[in-house]
């Protein structure tokens, strides 16, 4: 009963080695030739990069008084955002886009009578426009210039009347 012992410490202590080994095996593939980084190292640092301008487009719009907006949005400055706003027509709104990454994009709306085309810096720098919704179904259409990288954020505010 005494030589069970030690196979069984030994047992223990092989098996308690082993996810160890599998998490050292998994995480030591070499990098391919002339990557300069190891596999799944250039996604991460994507998303760190994306979660950074994020933050970056946000706090742009953090100045922005008037309490909850009506819509607002986070989009890839890439992709653009092209989003139905849902607003009663009639009524004067104000668009406020903050971009952060590199390049420009151009925020305008569907249909194109609603307010002119205006450019934006994706430099984190908010740019507001005023707009009246004409149509049901009006969509903000936020397009990234060539090579507009980063994310943009937008909001929505009802413009208050002066009295």
């Amino acid at each position: 009963m005494t030589t069970e012992h030690p196979r069984l410490a030994l047992l223990t202590c092989a098996l308690a080695l082993v996810p160890a080994l599998l998490v050292t095996a998994c995480s030591s593939r070499a990098a391919p030739e002339g990557s300069g980084s190891a596999p799944g190292r250039s996604k991460s640092t994507a998303a760190q990069g994306e979660q950074r301008f994020a933050a970056a487009a946000r706090a742009g719009l953090a100045g922005i008084s008037g309490g909850a907006p009506l819509v607002s949005g986070l989009d890839r400055a890439s992709e653009g955002a092209q989003d139905e706003l849902g607003l009663p027509k009639g009524n004067g709104y104000r668009v406020t886009v903050a971009c952060a990454g590199r390049g420009t994009v151009e925020v305008g709306f569907v249909p194109a009578r609603t307010a002119p085309v205006a450019r934006v810096s994706c430099d984190g720098v908010p740019v507001s426009l005023r707009f009246a919704v004409k149509a049901a179904g009006t969509r903000i259409d936020v397009r990234g210039g060539r090579g507009a990288t980063g994310m943009i954020a937008w909001r929505v505010d009802k413009v208050r009347q002066s009295s």
